[in-house]
């Protein structure tokens, strides 16, 4: 999976980079402002066979969970990023071809 990460961000660059990013940034925030509103992540990571959560200190911090939580995520949008940024980049290739015209 990384090594195809990988290969997307070097054929489609800032496009791969900045969509990656966002859905890291957008991934951190959702679950940082889930656990400030009371969900209870470490119930649901609990259920994700590569997260283990017991070397995680029961009293971490609001942004230590959200940011393992979002580490956890790592393969969902690692396959987000492979799917969506070809077809992503077509469609703004297309959109530059018809505003340059």
């Amino acid at each position: 999976m990384k090594d195809k990460v990988k290969h997307v961000l070097k054929t489609y660059g800032r496009t791969a980079l900045l969509f990656h990013s966002t859905v890291f940034v957008t991934t951190f925030s959702g679950s940082y402002a889930a656990i400030r509103h009371g969900v209870d992540l470490r119930h649901v990571m609990e259920r994700v066979p590569f997260v283990d959560l017991s070397k995680m200190d029961p009293e971490a911090g609001t942004l230590a969970l959200a940011y393992v939580s979002t580490l956890a995520t790592g393969p969902a949008r690692g396959a987000l990023t492979i799917t969506a940024v070809p077809f992503l980049a077509r469609m703004f290739t297309r959109h530059a071809r018809r505003t340059l015209k």
